[in-house]
């Protein structure tokens, strides 16, 4: 239970929505055995009171049919608002965990989370995260609204008989003892194996999506989806068992139902009978036995599931407790030009035989523009990595302004460093946010101008800055993506741009209009541009060849 103390401290955050959730559980649980008692009784008496002619006249159907439209009343209200609440509580706490996971995920370097595909780090903050409510919803609320219910429902039977209260209450608490670790215990392994096959599902599912085109194209399609297929069936084959497990886990409530029913039945018959015939106080005795297992009836069911929320948190908290292998300084933000230095750097990825980045060193002035071309694979991307920190290098030195860059806070070194990589990501949201990632302050006419600065012109039509660009960008070509990447360039204040092949699958005519827009846009700026295209080499103060990690010589 260790791996919740985590996400435990967390809930203190909506502790009083929580409470609240707990409180109006219980009133309607409350309500229910209530309700059902008193009818049962109602009914009995009504009958017993009709077969008497001089009893009936003094008998009182006012109170407890006010009282049974009032408990229904109030279970109906209680039940509604306990769904509001409860779930406004739970959503709320889910949004506190995935916002706390993110926090926690994003400082993270490429280096620490190496060994992670993107579906399994997407798994771990929806699915892994979404299975965290069932610790309120299903174990926190249940057990604490069953165990006050069951003292509730024993101290109405102890006032009617101080053996039937005892005898009750005895029985109720042993089994909200006894049931939980038997059905924790039984639905341990198929827990953990429902929570596996749903993991491997969605990396399988999202790989396939994700390579389709490269599948089709190799013949591995088919391939992949009956793999895919594969986990689904076994994924069904585990809910399956969780559910035969659930059907048992509630017949087995019912047969016990059943024999205390008996047993109170016996003893409230010997109790009620020594001073005259048991009356309706014996149907309150039974319909209040029925109605005390709704306490119960949740609490196996949740222990039957805590497996699968322990797996979903002993896979989150890997991440949640690694630690940024990267240090940042406290220098602020300096307002001199781009001056970059690297000295001796030497940089090797984990378990590789030779090193990405080998005895490097370099020098740009301020306002200087140099090229990097080499073949695929030679360290030209390792190297923006090593500048941006996004890696650390294990020899050698690398100065921003004269100043070492593991001296600048984290804020300071983005502000004064802009990356146009390969991919560029576009978030679910309008082109003007999009956009305003580089310059939140950024008026709409700068962003105009932008856009039409990188040839998209276009995207202004129709409802222009507002448009919604979807997930990924899926409404977007490849090239547009990487026009908005080079515009964020253009907007972002940094006066040292590094640019990784941004003009690639550009067409020639429009890739030379988006190199003189960069080269003139501010001219003072220091640029680093790794490319395997000629087109900007002549306008280049300097064009340096990289190969296996060295520099060399022209």
């Amino acid at each position: 239970m260790h791996e919740l103390r985590p996400f435990l401290r967390l809930f203190r955050q909506h502790w009083q929505r929580l409470a609240a959730g707990t409180l109006l559980s219980l009133l309607t649980l409350l309500a229910s055995i209530g309700l059902l008692s008193l009818s049962g009784w109602f009914i009995a008496a009504s009958a017993v009171a009709g077969l008497v002619i001089s009893r009936s006249a003094d008998f009182n159907y006012m109170l407890p049919a006010g009282g049974v439209r009032g408990l229904s009343m109030l279970r109906t209200a209680a039940r509604w608002a306990e769904r509001v609440v409860s779930h406004d509580a739970t959503f709320r706490l889910l949004t506190t965990l995935r916002s706390w996971f993110f926090r926690r995920l994003g400082p993270l370097s490429p280096d620490t989370l190496a060994g992670l595909r993107d579906a399994d780090v997407l798994n771990r903050m929806v699915a892994d995260v979404d299975a965290l409510d069932h610790l309120y919803l299903r174990l926190i609320t249940p057990v604490v609204a069953g165990t006050v219910a069951i003292l509730a429902v024993s101290a109405l039977m102890y006032w009617v008989s101080p053996a039937l209260g005892l005898l009750l209450g005895a029985v109720l608490l042993c089994l909200l003892l006894l049931l939980p670790p038997l059905f924790y215990f039984l639905g341990r392994r198929p827990g953990e194996q429902l929570s596996q096959q749903q993991h491997q599902y969605r990396l399988e599912l999202v790989s396939y999506l994700d390579s389709q085109t490269e599948l089709m194209i190799y013949g591995a399609e088919s391939s992949h989806r009956q793999r895919a297929m594969a986990t689904e069936q076994r994924l069904i084959q585990a809910q399956r068992r969780m559910a035969s497990l659930t059907g048992i886990s509630q017949g087995l409530l019912v047969c016990l139902n059943g024999w205390l029913l008996l047993l109170m039945l016996a003893l409230a018959y010997q109790e009620l009978s020594v001073t005259g015939p048991p009356g309706p106080l014996l149907a309150l005795v039974v319909f209040a036995t029925l109605a005390s297992f709704e306490a119960l009836n949740p609490v196996a069911t949740a222990f039957q599931h805590l497996s699968h929320t322990l797996a979903a948190a002993r896979r989150l908290n890997p991440i949640l407790h690694h630690t940024q292998s990267l240090r940042f300084g406290e220098r602020s933000v300096q307002q001199e030009q781009g001056r970059l230095t690297l000295s001796a750097l030497q940089y090797r990825y984990p378990g590789a035989l030779d090193p990405a980045v080998d005895q490097l060193s370099l020098q740009l002035s301020p306002g200087e523009k140099v090229a990097l071309i080499g073949k695929t694979g030679c360290g030209k991307s390792t190297l923006l990595q090593l500048i941006c920190r996004e890696a650390q290098a294990q020899q050698g030195e690398i100065l921003l302004n004269g100043q070492p860059i593991a001296s600048y806070q984290q804020s300071a070194l983005r502000q004064q460093i802009c990356l146009v990589s390969q991919r560029v990501h576009i978030f679910n949201d309008s082109l003007a946010n999009n956009l305003r990632l580089a310059c939140p302050h950024a008026s709409e006419q700068q962003l105009k101008t932008v856009l039409q600065q990188v040839q998209l012109g276009s995207l202004l039509q129709g409802q222009g800055l507002t448009q919604w660009l979807g997930e990924g960008g899926r409404q977007l070509s490849g090239g547009e993506r990487r026009r908005i990447g080079i515009a964020r360039a253009l907007l972002h204040p940094a006066n040292l741009l590094l640019l990784d092949e941004p003009t690639e699958g550009l067409d020639d005519a429009t890739e030379q209009e988006i190199i003189d827009c960069l080269l003139t846009h501010r001219p003072e700026r220091t640029l680093l541009y790794i490319t395997h295209k000629p087109a900007a080499l002549a306008q280049m103060d300097r064009v340096l060849t990289m190969e296996q990690g060295r520099l060399i010589a022209d």
